[in-house]
């Protein structure tokens, strides 16, 4: 009884409150999950078995405006109208028209470079241990656009971003020269009338690689 207890006690740790209600199959034990809350059935374990690629689950869950109907280790998911897509990508050029981005590996004699502007500035990172890490910065600048699936033609509700896209010449952040890696490439939000090298500034000054 006492072990019973410890087990839905662990099963509850970390737990978030969302719309579910379904059985879950792990590799320990069968989970109620009952509004986002899994509580371990040991009554169940004398039917538990090995599930299919580490998880089963059978009945409904609301996930990121989708309704999720599971059945085992079938899953049909319904998005709601007001579910967000992605609607279009752009990158800055130089004479400030937006195009969309070609990747690297896209590129050819048919899909010529989309001819985006840089920006190159040294980066400077503190290592929680005071070592600071010296590499440059490349930077580009995109522009990115949601609408809500019912509204795909309507940019009224539209969600957008504007952002600029960083490559390092060298890893930086806390697993720097491990096995892991360190960082060698993100992007950051800009606000709204910041140029790219002072968006850049203030991510050195804010953010942080674990």
């Amino acid at each position: 009884m006492a072990s019973a207890i410890v087990r839905i006690r662990r099963s509850l740790r970390g737990c978030r409150p969302k719309l579910s209600l379904g059985l879950d199959l792990f590799e320990e034990e069968f989970c109620l999950d009952l509004f986002g809350f899994l509580i371990a059935l040991p009554f169940l374990d004398r039917w538990h078995r090995e599930p299919h690629e580490m998880m089963e689950s059978w009945g409904i869950k609301y996930f990121e405006r989708s309704v999720h109907l599971n059945w085992g280790r079938h899953c049909k998911i319904v998005y709601m109208p007001w579910d967000m897509v992605h609607i279009k990508c752009e990158t800055l050029r130089p004479d400030g028209k937006w195009v969309k981005p070609v990747a690297s590996y896209e590129v050819s004699d048919t899909n010529p470079p989309d001819g985006h502007a840089e920006w190159t500035a040294p980066y400077h990172y503190m290592l929680d241990s005071g070592e600071v890490q010296h590499v440059t910065a490349t930077v580009c600048v995109e522009r990115r656009e949601w609408r809500q699936r019912w509204l795909r033609w309507c940019p009224l509700f539209a969600k957008k971003c504007q952002y600029i896209d960083v490559s390092f010449d060298g890893e930086v952040g806390e697993r720097a020269g491990s096995w892991k890696g360190g960082t060698v490439g993100c992007s950051y939000d800009m606000k709204k009338g910041e140029e790219p090298l002072e968006t850049l500034r203030r991510m050195q000054r804010e953010r942080r690689f674990r």
